[in-house]
């Protein structure tokens, strides 16, 4: 029995709570004659499975501008009414609308990271649940609930965990085309707030990227995403009066991906615009900058 009092559990024969003092002043209350079966942690590892179900259906169906949701109203009644009607001329393509391939696989692997723990513990949940309703039926019921909940949270892990699998190369991918397209904004911007100000200056480009402090331009950025420094070099150059040369155009290359130059990966500006491969292997370009200069 637990002292009212102080909580500690005593023996019923004792008049006086040994913890707190307490004195008994009647009978204790009689157990109930039917015992309902304690059924909370059968429900809670259910409505984990019902959760996720719910979350991804309702993310799929009214996410990306309710297009999966219009696709399945031509499916269900056809072209014939006046709504669907309207939703064809708003947006003809969407009985051809790739909803279960695409939409589906995009939604599960976004959701994934949060899908995966949250229905290992429903199948933890499920388990424990199994477990005492089936060791003492007589306090914890939901033993056939508990079942149904275990083969739910599993299929759904399974399911989510799959597609986490195999949406890891393209989640590295797209962080490598993501790095890339950062390079090259950055690269563009060195063009424009540095280079091109210092060419319109001087009538020539840089020697070095050193030199643009001449242009206050120190805070353009002159490294990649990976922070690995540009290579520059300045080409096709022009001999001027006395013994000044100008530089009429650049080369501006990052190494890209694997920080590694005179790769596949590399990402090569010239003159302010970026190029698919380095052009000096098609014709060859004079320069008198020496070699000990080039990086």
């Amino acid at each position: 029995m637990i002292c009212p009092c102080c909580g500690q559990q005593r023996d019923l024969r004792q008049i006086e709570c040994g913890s707190c003092g307490a004195r008994q002043v009647g009978e204790p209350l009689a157990q109930p004659d039917v015992m309902m079966p304690k059924l909370g942690q059968a429900f809670v590892a259910f409505g984990i499975g019902m959760l996720v179900v719910l979350v991804f259906l309702a993310a799929w169906i009214f996410s990306n501008d309710m297009k999966v949701g219009r696709a399945f109203l031509i499916y269900a009644f056809g072209d014939g009414t006046l709504l669907t009607q309207s939703l064809l001329k708003g947006d003809p393509k969407l009985p051809f609308y790739r909803i279960f391939n695409y939409d589906a696989y995009r939604l599960a692997s976004l959701l994934s990271y949060g899908a995966v723990p949250l229905t290992m513990i429903g199948i933890w949940l499920s388990r424990r649940a199994k477990h005492m309703a089936a060791g003492d039926p007589a306090h914890y019921g939901g033993l056939r609930l508990s079942k149904i909940s275990l083969g739910l949270s599993t299929a759904l892990c399974l399911v989510f965990s799959l597609t986490l699998i195999s949406s890891i190369p393209n989640t590295i991918a797209r962080g490598k085309a993501k790095r890339a397209a950062a390079t090259r904004a950055m690269m563009y911007s060195l063009h424009q707030r540095a280079l091109q100000k210092y060419y319109n200056e001087y009538g020539s480009y840089p020697q070095e990227l050193s030199d643009l402090q001449r242009v206050n331009a120190e805070t353009s950025p002159q490294s990649d995403y990976w922070e690995l420094n540009f290579n520059y070099l300045p080409v096709s150059v022009i001999a001027s009066k006395g013994s000044a040369i100008s530089f009429s155009n650049y080369k501006l290359v990052s190494a890209g991906p694997d920080q590694k130059f005179d790769t596949q990966d590399d990402i090569i500006m010239i003159d302010g615009v970026i190029v698919d491969h380095d052009p000096d292997s098609d014709s060859p370009t004079t320069s008198l900058v020496p070699e000990k200069d080039r990086r």
